[in-house]
């Protein structure tokens, strides 16, 4: 491979960890896998010789724990708020919907939609429907500085395996 295409490749590697960061604080960006994808891409490229393989897995477990608490903290939270798993999955479908409807802001919203409104049938008290959907916020802030930092580490691990 040529010098410039090497260097090319590196700076596309690089924005793709910066963006991937981005995208563990926003909804729509799948930022954990994009960041994943970048550091597999650069293993495959240069060899992993420099990113050893015990690197990379540990990258991708952090990638697979992080990628996913999205999903699971804000279900744990909405169900420590006291929603019913009917709920949550109202929340699931709502997040979806909402995604669509309102890119970024949509999955949060619809999530919380969701849960408010299947509690709100079931237990036919406002604010027990609203405790629950609350829970699944924060447990959607807790995943989004989970993922965030996540990041941080499976790119402190990365620079760490290439430049040290």
């Amino acid at each position: 491979m040529t010098e410039f295409l090497e260097s090319v490749a590196l700076v596309l590697i690089i924005l793709s960890l910066i963006v991937g960061l981005v995208g563990t604080l926003i909804p729509l960006l799948p930022g954990s896998l994009l960041m994943w994808l970048a550091i597999l891409f650069y293993g495959l490229l240069y060899g992993f010789e420099t990113l050893t393989w015990g690197g990379f897995a540990l990258i991708s477990l952090i990638a697979l724990v992080t990628g996913t608490a999205d999903i699971w903290l804000t279900m744990l939270g909405a169900k420590k708020g006291g929603a019913s798993r009917r709920s949550q999955l109202f929340g699931l479908l709502g997040a979806i919907i909402g995604t669509f409807i309102v890119p970024l802001l949509g999955t949060i919203i619809g999530y919380m939609a969701g849960v408010l409104l299947a509690e709100y049938q079931k237990r036919q008290d406002w604010d027990l429907a609203l405790r629950a959907s609350l829970g699944g916020l924060a447990g959607y802030g807790i995943a989004a500085l989970i993922q965030f930092g996540g990041g941080l580490l499976m790119i402190f691990i990365f620079v760490w395996q290439i430049w040290v």
